[in-house]
C-alpha cells in the first residue's frame, strides 16, 4: 500500500469514527431531552387534572349561587318591605 492510500484509509477511518461518535453523542442528548420533555408534559398534565377540579368547584359554588338567586332576591324585597314597615311606623 502507498502512503497515500494508506493517508486515505487513514482520514476515511478517522471519519468514519468522527462521524460514529457525533451521531451516538446526538442520539444520547435527544434521549435526554425527550426525558425531559415527558417530565415536562407530566407536570402540565397534572397542573391541568389540578385546574380542571378547580373548575369544577367554582363553577359547581356558581352554579349553587345563580340557583339560590331568586330566593336572596325575595328575601331582600320581604326585608326592604319589613324595614318600610318599621320606619312607618316609627315616623
Amino acid at each position: 500500500m502507498s502512503q497515500t492510500t494508506a493517508t486515505i484509509v487513514a482520514v476515511v477511518i478517522s471519519s468514519g469514527v468522527s462521524l460514529l461518535i457525533s451521531i451516538l453523542t446526538i442520539i444520547s442528548q435527544n434521549k435526554k431531552q425527550q426525558v425531559e420533555l415527558d417530565k415536562k408534559i407530566l407536570v402540565l398534565e397534572t397542573k391541568m387534572d389540578i385546574m380542571k377540579e378547580d373548575i369544577k368547584s367554582h363553577n359547581q359554588y356558581a352554579k349553587m349561587f345563580s340557583d339560590n338567586i331568586p330566593a336572596i332576591k325575595q328575601h331582600m324585597v320581604d326585608s326592604d318591605r319589613r324595614l318600610d314597615n318599621i320606619e312607618r311606623r316609627l315616623a
